[in-house]
């Protein structure tokens, strides 16, 4: 069972990168007291005929595994939690997944530690570039991986001080957006 919702977000964005996508979009935002997980990614999709079967938890694209647990629990959470969550084709490839909860509902799962769970796959994904938005009400904050790299040259984005940049400046995104838990 997955225990908060970073481990959701790890799991859509693990998907966007078996999917050969080379940008991924990344969104939380908490507005009017819905908070709403957004990973949309340009790679390979998922064929029409398989879109009907993607909230099955026995179906799975994945080669020596018969079931697919992300999608549906991630599905299940939100429903029971006064949301919803599609999947659906982008238009010129890729997929976009849309998870969304009610922030006070006393069934949703904490959000978990979502920095500590972006910063490894930002690091560790060569080639990929990653796009971070947390927004509320009041503001909207962007993290470009493509920027910082333009910005870094040669360093890479696992380097040790990069990685405590990275971390350090999601927590400001973060706090910014009012994603904290006030449980």
């Amino acid at each position: 069972m997955i225990e908060d919702l970073a481990m959701h977000l790890a799991d859509l964005v693990q998907n966007s990168l078996r999917a050969g996508a080379r940008h991924i979009v990344v969104r939380l935002a908490l507005q009017e007291g819905l908070l709403q997980i957004v990973v949309s990614d340009d790679g390979a999709g998922i064929p029409q005929h398989d879109l009907a079967q993607v909230m099955d938890p026995f179906f799975t694209t994945k080669e020596r595994a018969r079931i697919g647990l992300g999608l549906p629990l991630l599905a299940q959470t939100a429903e029971e939690t006064g949301g919803r969550c599609s999947v659906t084709p982008r238009h010129g490839g890729g997929t976009e997944v849309r998870a969304q909860f009610r922030w006070d509902h006393p069934d949703r799962p904490p959000l978990g530690d979502v920095v500590e769970t972006l910063v490894p796959l930002l690091a560790t994904s060569p080639g990929v570039e990653f796009t971070v938005e947390l927004s509320d009400d009041r503001v909207t904050w962007l993290l470009s991986t493509r920027e910082i790299r333009e910005r870094l040259g040669d360093v890479p984005l696992h380097h040790p001080e990069v990685l405590c940049f990275l971390e350090n400046t999601l927590r400001e995104g973060m706090d910014a957006a009012g994603l904290k838990e006030a449980r």
